[in-house]
């Protein structure tokens, strides 16, 4: 192979994928907007952290999550919030409404979300990518062109986590969940909420 191939190659592998160096220390993303009057936000439970991203409502019993793509160099820019890989959990009470603010900052690729089974690793291409819980995935999830854009594009999914257990985030675009663009996700029967890392 020519010196001219390789460099070629490599560029390709660098900027196709959306990614460059960097740092790969998760940077948080914008902080939810704060509860309306009357209503209180709970701190996260025993053994999860709390991060400006995840906001529990006891009152409503609603938690809502600001996930954003690409959000630092981290695994390429395939990452949630900074984090892949299954290194971080996000953990929502059973029987609560979840609502996920998605934003995609990644500068060149799709990207899309669902709450899928936890899997000890995933398909390069999803045949289905079928949430576990009805509306818990983005719009055209396993479509390279069609999901939610790159460059800032957004979408809002909200569903019941209605079955404790543990489940993950996962991209079904093709070769990004392989490639470790999934987080836990974790319905807890006791009521736990936050993020474990």
């Amino acid at each position: 192979m020519t010196r001219s191939t390789i460099m070629t190659v490599a560029a390709f592998s660098l900027f196709g994928c959306g990614g460059g160096g960097g740092s790969d220390t998760p940077s948080p993303a914008p902080a939810p907007a704060a509860a309306p009057a009357g209503q209180q936000t709970a701190a996260p439970s025993a053994g999860a952290a709390a991060v400006d991203w995840i906001a529990v409502d006891e009152r409503s019993r609603t938690v809502t999550i600001d996930l954003v793509a690409g959000s630092t160099d981290s695994n390429n820019r395939w990452n949630f919030n900074g984090y892949a890989n299954g290194e971080a959990t996000v953990v929502v009470p059973e029987g609560y409404t979840v609502t996920v603010n998605f934003e995609n900052r990644d500068p060149v690729n799709y990207h899309s979300v669902g709450v899928l089974e936890r899997a000890a690793s995933y398909p390069a291409i999803f045949d289905d990518a079928v949430p576990v819980f009805e509306g818990a995935i983005t719009a055209n999830a396993t479509s390279m062109t069609e999901a939610t854009a790159p460059a800032g594009g957004t979408e809002t999914i909200s569903f019941t986590a209605s079955t404790a257990g543990d489940y993950a985030l996962v991209c079904p675009i093709p070769a990004h969940a392989v490639t470790g663009m999934w987080i836990g996700f974790e319905v807890s029967a006791s009521g736990d909420s936050g993020l474990r890392t």
